[in-house]
């Protein structure tokens, strides 16, 4: 059977963390090592190029400070490292701003001040916060668009850069 490259990109609890999996189908001996290149949506390496060794079936990357939109890639090489298949995908990582909106509930519910839920600029900034967060996801997901999921990821990491500013 041929080789077909493939593999699953996920966050882990850890924003800073991504787990790749290798899911690809078929088999060629002369793949003897793999490359992960993770390019922004200016097109630059901002990690570098990571080792994926070909026996391990997952990985798990810590290159993230920040959400950012990424289009990720995979290269297949042989031993003199020579690029043999390559895939590529798009991915949000979003994890930061979820943990972020997920202590916002945490705080609602501490809190013995309910009033908070009525605060026009609190609940808007929190609404605005949920609406990027899935915009970004969705502009990967519906329409691979990594210039509109960095955009609404840009808007949002002020908001979490800012917190006292928002909410």
């Amino acid at each position: 059977m041929p080789f077909s490259p493939n593999f699953t990109v996920a966050q882990t609890s850890s924003p800073s963390q991504l787990i790749l999996t290798d899911t690809s189908t078929g088999s060629d001996g002369a793949i003897t090592d793999r490359k992960i290149l993770q390019y922004n949506s200016a097109n630059n390496l901002p990690f570098g190029v990571i080792d994926w060794p070909i026996a391990d079936s997952s990985i798990t990357i810590s290159p993230l400070t920040a959400d950012i939109a990424l289009n990720i890639q995979v290269n297949y090489n042989n031993n003199v490292g020579a690029v043999l298949y390559t895939k590529s995908q798009l991915f949000a990582a979003v994890q930061y701003a979820e943990q972020f909106y997920y202590g916002l509930t945490q705080q609602q519910a501490a809190t013995t001040n309910l009033n908070i839920l009525n605060d026009y600029p609190y609940f808007e900034n929190k609404s605005k916060l949920r609406m990027l967060i899935d915009s970004a996801v969705q502009a990967i997901a519906v329409g691979s668009d990594i210039f509109s999921a960095q955009f609404c990821i840009s808007i949002y990491q002020q908001m979490l850069n800012n917190p006292n500013l928002y909410f």
